[in-house]
Formats: C-alpha cells, structure tokens, sequence
C-alpha cells in the first residue's frame, strides 16, 4: 500500500513539473479545460449580478423625490432629548417588507432619512431631508412632541457651492466620515448620563457642537449628516448577536439549535425525543446540587455593567446609521483647527463603552506616495457622497438605536446660549401657516423675506427683555443671517 502510494506521488509530481515546462497559455488552457471554467463561469456570474443589483437600487433611488425641511426650533425648549428618541420611534413605521421580486427585480430598498445641522457662516439650522411620501410622517411626529416648531421646505443648500471636484481654485475642504470603534452591541454614552446625579442639571451634549458651528467666519461652513434607515430584520439580528455576547461575559453556554431544512428529519427527531422522556425519564441528566444557581453573583461590576449597557441597547429600536461630516471653506481663511479638529472632540463627550472615530477610508490625511492626488480624490469622494446623501458608499453601516440618534441629534435645551440659532420667535398653538403646499407656491424672495423679518422681530424682542450681547465670546459672527442660506 505504502509503494502504491508513493508511485502515485511521484507521478503527480512529475506531471506538475511537466507542466511547469509548457508556455503559460498552454497551461492555462489545460486547466481551463478540466474544470477550471466552472471558476471563470462563477466570477462572470457573480460580477453581472453585483451589476444588476446596483444598477436596479440606482434606478429606485432615481425614481424617489425627496424635500428638505427646515425646523426653527422653539425658543424656549424645554424638552428633553426624549422627545426626539419619541420621534424616532415614530420613523420606524416607514419600514415596510420587501419581497425578493421587488428587491431584485425592482431594486427597492428601505427608506432613508437624513438628519443635518449645518452652519453657513455661523448661521445654523436644523435640516432633514425626507422622501415626499413620508413628508407628512415626519412632520406629525415632530409636531406631536414640538407644537411651537416651525417647519418649512427649503433648497438644497449643497447646491449652492460651485464645486464638481478637487482641488478647487476657491475652496479648500477636509472632514471624513464617523464611525464606531467597536461592534455596535456595544452602547455610546446618552443623555440620561449627562445628567448631574445630584441636581439633575442637563447638560446638554449638543452646546459644545453649536459653539464650534456659530463661531464660523464669512466663508465657512460645517454639514454634519447622519442617514437613518429603518431596518427590522437587522433589529433582530443586533439582539441576537447582542444575547450572544452577553451570554458569553456571564460564561453561560451557548445553546445551539438544530436547523434542519428537511422537515420530516426535524418532526423525526422530536418525535424521538419525546418518545426518550417518556419511556426512559430517569435518561436526562438533572443538575448537580452543588452547580451554583446563578453565574450573575460572580461576575464583576465591570461585566454587571457591561451586560446591563447591552441588554438597554439591544432592549430599543435601532437604525442602519452613516455618520459624515464636512468642513468647507475659502482658501484663505480654511483652518482645520477651527473647523475639524473642534467637531472631533465633541463626538469624544459620547465615550462609554464605545466611541466614535474618524473612518481610516475616509478622512483626508498625508499619504507616502501620490499624496497630491490621492488627497484630492478622497476629497472629491466625501464631497459627492455628502451632496448624494449617499448611505451605500464608504464604510459599513452601523446600528444606534432611538435613545443613541437622540444624544447626538436633538434641539438644545433652553440653557443652550446660541445666538445664531434659527429659532421661532414666539409661541403658537397651531403649525405655522407658512408651510409650502407644492413646489409652484414656493416664492424665494417672499421666504426668504419672512425670515429675514422674523430675525428682525427677534432682535428687537430680545432687546425689550434685557438681553446682552456682551454675555457671548467677542468674535460671534453678527446676529445676520448669511446671504447664502437654503430658503427657497
């Protein structure tokens, strides 16, 4: 046998070196011929059908109109982040099924969402950019919880940059996008740990962003995008991975069910067993009195806190999410340390058991080699994605759910002193009747009159009632809106 199998080696090998003589196209033919088509045949197949499906999802997103919404939030705000959470629950009613005809025949997919603070010049606004269809979703949710807020459609303001690539003889830009340092099972800090345990005092997260947004000069601007999509399928499998972990941090052992694809095997089967406990129910085995009844006592606070963040995580809805943000500025006064460097560290404050960071793909730095070019692609790249409110492209999606969306993106409370906030200068009752009914009844100079009379009316208000500016920093940009800002 042993002889046998030698004589077979020595043949292989002496067939290998054969045709290791041959010319490479004579030895690609040969393995083409015996089998090695079946992996060309599969590549091809694989490749058109990446195609169709990205040609498809292009062709549904093509076919979706979408509305920009400007909020002015309540002057007075005194609700918490937990009404924002409220409205996020609320988003999740646009999730639909999807049947395998419509997703790959017709390409569609879940609806997106895109939540946007933006600064034009120290200017700053509150933007969510909606499918038409749930327009009317968004608007009752936020009215339900904000009655005094005042939305209204406005323009694309990522229009109103002349930009098509970089580098650019007007501009400069940097930004990336945001990411999550470790698996999304594991929770950022929220706004109920912002709280003082002993006063209760709030402090809001959200002031250190909009103190970097309104400290913008003439030819500044900050977009900050975060892209929400409601996805129940992946809420299901983020708590089961989310129970996977925390039964391995107690030590518990992992139960593995069978999964069987022949139903009659798996009818067989417990048929079987039931068949065992009847006759034989001395068979199971019963747990040893001396086995400890439960594993929770002997973990430490660290791991009892960590289960716990795990269970409040998984325990609410989430969202696919995609974070990016984007610095832009004329080159003359473009500095990164007062448009980047500043938004890094807000998202800093949300370190708990896990934290953002910059994507590696995505942010802008020094390169070894090509660095010119490859920094001027990566700015293109981040550019065209932000204006495209694109969610496929860059790193992967992320989980948060309702009480993480609403840390990082909620109107400030009434402590939050930001001048140049686009507020409501007074309290209604009833939904403003400057809401747009289609796009013929839009006028830019009747809007954009209104606001500029609305921030008129609030100078003048806020002067009767004693307000000074001297309690801002000196360098605040002037309490006027830029000329660019997205009315239309």
């Amino acid at each position: 046998m042993e002889i046998a199998i030698d004589l077979n080696l020595n043949f292989y090998l002496n067939s290998l070196l054969e045709l290791g003589k041959l010319p490479p196209i004579v030895i690609t033919w040969i393995i083409f011929k015996n089998g090695g088509w079946i992996f060309v045949v599969w590549t091809f197949l694989w490749g058109f059908w990446e195609m169709w499906i990205d040609h498809k999802g292009e062709q549904y997103a093509s076919s979706i109109k979408y509305v920009l919404l400007s909020f002015d939030v309540p002057k007075e705000n005194e609700q918490s982040p937990k009404a924002i959470e409220n409205i996020f629950s609320q988003l999740m009613g646009a999730c639909s099924s999807v049947n395998l005809v419509e997703k790959y025949w017709q390409g569609k997919s879940q609806p997106k969402f895109s939540l946007e603070i933006i600064s034009l010049e120290g200017y700053i606004q509150f933007l969510i950019r909606t499918p038409d269809g749930f327009r009317d979703l968004v608007e009752a949710a936020f009215y339900a919880q904000y009655p005094e807020v005042e939305i209204t459609e406005v323009a694309d303001y990522t229009q109103n940059v002349p930009i098509e690539e970089f580098p650019s003889e007007e501009y400069d830009l940097q930004g990336s996008e945001i990411i999550l340092a470790k698996s999304d099972i594991y929770p950022i800090k929220t706004y109920p740990n912002f709280e003082h345990p002993l006063t209760q005092e709030f402090k809001d997260p959200m002031a250190a962003l909009l103190e970097i947004f309104c400290k913008l000069q003439k030819g500044e601007q900050i977009w900050l995008q975060i892209i929400i999509s409601p996805y129940l399928k992946d809420n299901k499998t983020l708590k089961e991975k989310g129970i996977k972990e925390i039964n391995k941090i107690a030590g518990k052992k992992e139960v593995v069910h069978r999964n069987l694809s022949d139903k009659g095997v798996n009818l067989f089967m417990e048929t079987l067993d039931k068949f065992g406990e009847i006759i034989y129910p001395l068979w199971k085995e019963h747990p040893s009195k001396d086995e400890l009844p439960s594993l929770m006592s002997h973990l430490t606070s660290g791991e009892k806190f960590t289960i716990e963040a795990i269970e409040g995580k998984i325990s609410k809805l989430s969202f696919k999410t995609k974070i990016r943000f984007i610095y832009l500025a004329k080159k003359e006064i473009f500095s990164s340390k007062r448009g980047v460097n500043p938004v890094f560290g807000a998202f800093q404050q949300f370190f708990g058991l896990n934290e953002f960071k910059p994507g590696s793909k995505s942010i802008i730095k020094n390169f070894y080699f090509f660095n010119k070019t490859r920094r001027a692609n990566r700015k293109t790249r981040l550019f065209r994605n932000y204006k495209n409110r694109d969610r496929g492209a860059g790193a992967n999606l992320f989980m948060l759910n309702t009480e993480e969306l609403a840390t990082i993106f909620h109107f400030p409370v009434m402590n939050v002193k930001t001048p140049l906030i686009s507020k409501t200068i007074s309290r209604t009752a009833e939904p403003p009747f400057i809401l747009p009914i289609g796009d013929d009844d839009l006028n830019l100079d009747q809007t954009l009159e209104h606001k500029l009379r609305q921030t008129s009316k609030t100078q003048e208000k806020e002067k009767k009632e004693g307000e000074k500016n001297k309690q801002y920093p000196i360098n605040l940009p002037t309490n006027e809106p830029p000329d660019n800002l997205p009315v239309k």
